[in-house]
């Protein structure tokens, strides 16, 4: 069992009906906002073949129609977020289709509000609304469109592995052996590029420490929950606000012996489950979301009695449960290889392609 995440604060943004997304493609019409509540867009790292950076390349030549189309399948096929659209919608100005580009504008004011791309759309809407009504100063140029760099998947996960901080023993515990970083590092190449990218645009961080109570005195007096009483002590890892935190060593609750250092498996596994929490924390907490609900709770209905007892902490009738399970299902999508695999992808199968679509993997 895994110490329960804390949630990343994101801006708000509004849930735009799965059925507009339906129509816009049955119609070849710009797609609908495919954003869940509240959650922050993300730029997806891509390969330089990807629709995303054809279409860069495509409106950087001046070659506006095909920007359209190929930031219409980043958007579709690729998940890709604000930029996209903003892209989308200024190569349909550009390329004289002004009302489809105010409709876009739109959609990226209302779908994106709070960020830099939803108050450029804003300005948009308005500059371009006041030339059609004969307002000096409008043009009809291309709008600029200032953006983060795509970086490259060997710099996302080099960056990656650069916010790794080791803490110090302070109790008389040994200090993280070069053995335990190498094995963290390790873990990193489990990670899908598009997975590695979410984590680098929300800037999540990484710590080793000897125990966990190295890292939180205070924990040693706290009780965790989900631990049946245990302290940090206990806890082998964390997701913290904005950090992954993975303890070398864990402590014997009653004796506070420091118990023999975890092996890689152990640290992999551990890894990848907290990285779940964070890929949930990343995108705003989808775990407890509607669509998220609705898959778990088709699931945990048909999960026989007499396995029930065995997957009890991921059945919880209650925010925690919808949480671990996720993290849980997360981390085996990404590569845990722990003896439950089967039967938790067995008796979540709705849950695990809810997941797979929210992270815009296939495996």
């Amino acid at each position: 069992m895994k110490f329960l995440s804390k949630k990343i604060s994101k801006p708000s943004f509004s849930l735009i009906l799965l059925s507009s997304l339906l129509y816009s493609l049955a119609n070849n019409a710009t797609p609908a906002v495919g954003q869940s509540a509240k959650t922050k867009p993300t730029i997806k790292a891509a390969s330089t073949d990807s629709n995303y950076n054809l279409g860069i390349q495509a409106y950087q030549q001046g070659r506006y129609k095909d920007a359209s189309r190929f930031m219409y399948d980043a958007i579709v096929k690729d998940k890709a977020g604000a930029n996209a659209w903003l892209y989308m919608g200024n190569a349909q100005y550009a390329a004289g289709n002004k009302q489809q580009a105010l409709d876009t504008y739109q959609r990226i004011k209302t779908g994106f509000p709070g960020t830099a791309q939803g108050q450029t759309a804003a300005q948009y809407i308005e500059r371009f609304s006041g030339a059609a009504a004969g307002t000096t100063g409008a043009t009809d140029a291309a709008p600029k469109v200032t953006l983060e760099p795509v970086l490259p998947p060997a710099k996302v996960l080099k960056d990656l592995r650069s916010r790794i901080t080791i803490v110090r023993p302070v109790i008389g515990h040994d200090p993280v052996s070069p053995r335990t970083i190498a094995a963290v590092n390790a873990c990193f190449d489990k990670i899908p590029a598009k997975v590695q990218a979410i984590l680098h645009k929300n800037n999540i961080k990484f710590v080793i420490t000897p125990t966990m109570i190295d890292k939180y005195p205070e924990g040693a007096y706290q009780t965790v929950r989900g631990y049946d009483g245990g302290t940090s002590k206990s806890c082998p890892g964390l997701f913290d606000g904005d950090t992954i935190v993975l303890a070398q060593s864990t402590v014997d609750e009653n004796t506070d012996v420091v118990k023999r250092a975890s092996s890689a498996d152990d640290l992999e596994d551990t890894f990848l489950h907290e990285t779940g929490h964070a890929l949930d924390a990343c995108l705003d907490q989808f775990s407890c979301s509607k669509e998220y609900r609705h898959n778990y709770y088709l699931d945990i209905a048909h999960v026989p009695d007499s396995v029930a007892p065995k997957f009890s902490y991921y059945l919880q009738k209650s925010d925690t449960g919808q949480i671990e399970s996720c993290a849980e299902l997360t981390s085996i999508l990404l590569g845990n290889e722990h003896s439950q695999v089967a039967e938790l992808t067995t008796y979540f199968p709705n849950t695990v392609t809810y997941i797979k679509k929210k992270l815009g993997i296939s495996k």
